[in-house]
């Protein structure tokens, strides 16, 4: 298939995906919406309303990132992009969907699958750009660390409220016991993908999840909490720091040069 088509196939999916998620956000889907669902098996590390609205920016940037690739498709790093990534994105568009009607239908438990499936495919996606990194572009880098990083945190609380809707009783452990666990392992799990994909942008949605989760901490259980709150911050300080250290060891740069690679 040739380039232009390609990059028309992804702005479709796109597209279709776009659709969806708005419906699913104002309940047009089975009357309710992914917020409806979330408050109702809320957990001690779901991020403030307000924090999703880091959604606004990561479509932004992938709606931008099309235009560039069709603008720039002969050019030969976007060229490679389109074949590398075309496939995975469509897989990714296909699972955000599902995902979001799964989850509208309250299936929590189902939809952790398909998110998990999700996040993969992008960390998949981030390898793929690093792979074929030159140190000169940074915009899809930037677009899918951002997206794979929120995407990570979004399938932690995807787990938990799959957890509270079974009503586990966490081995007898406290609920403030296993968020600290929970948001330790989360941060680890970061590093890890970090690493692996040498993506200085991707703790940094994470940390900004971390700040919604302190958020709620305070607003829905104010003066107590503390040492819960606590592991918050140092959270997003470790995650701001892992994102500092990773952009210079990138010698500034969302991946490294290309010999650093």
């Amino acid at each position: 298939m040739e380039r232009t088509k390609k990059v028309g196939l992804n702005a479709l999916a796109l597209a279709v995906t776009l659709v969806v998620n708005a419906l699913g956000a104002f309940g047009f889907i089975n009357g309710t919406s992914q917020s409806d669902v979330s408050n109702q098996y809320f957990t001690l590390v779901t991020p403030s309303g307000m924090t999703f609205s880091i959604w606004s920016v990561i479509y932004g940037l992938l709606i931008l990132s099309l235009i560039v690739m069709y603008i720039k498709r002969t050019d030969d790093y976007y060229r490679r992009a389109i074949d590398k990534i075309t496939p995975l994105f469509l897989i990714s568009c296909l699972l955000n969907i599902l995902w979001i009607v799964l989850f509208s239908f309250v299936l929590v438990e189902l939809s952790t699958l398909f998110i998990f499936g999700y996040t993969i495919v992008l960390a998949l996606i981030c390898r793929q750009l690093l792979k074929m990194n030159d140190g000169k572009h940074s915009l899809l880098p930037l677009t899918f660390g951002l997206y794979t990083g929120w995407l990570m945190i979004a399938t932690v609380v995807n787990v938990a409220a799959s957890l509270v809707k079974i009503n586990w009783n966490g081995f007898g452990l406290a609920d403030t016991t296993w968020a600290m666990i929970v948001l330790v392992l989360a941060a680890l799990l970061v590093l890890l993908v970090s690493l692996n994909t040498k993506n200085a942008a991707l703790p940094l949605p994470v940390a900004w999840a971390y700040y919604g989760i302190y958020q709620n901490l305070t607003n829905v259980h104010p003066g107590n909490l503390f040492l819960l709150r606590m592991l918050t911050v140092a959270g997003i300080v470790f995650l701001i720091g892992l994102a500092g250290i990773q952009f210079y060891r990138n010698r500034y740069g969302v991946l490294p040069n290309s010999e650093l690679v």
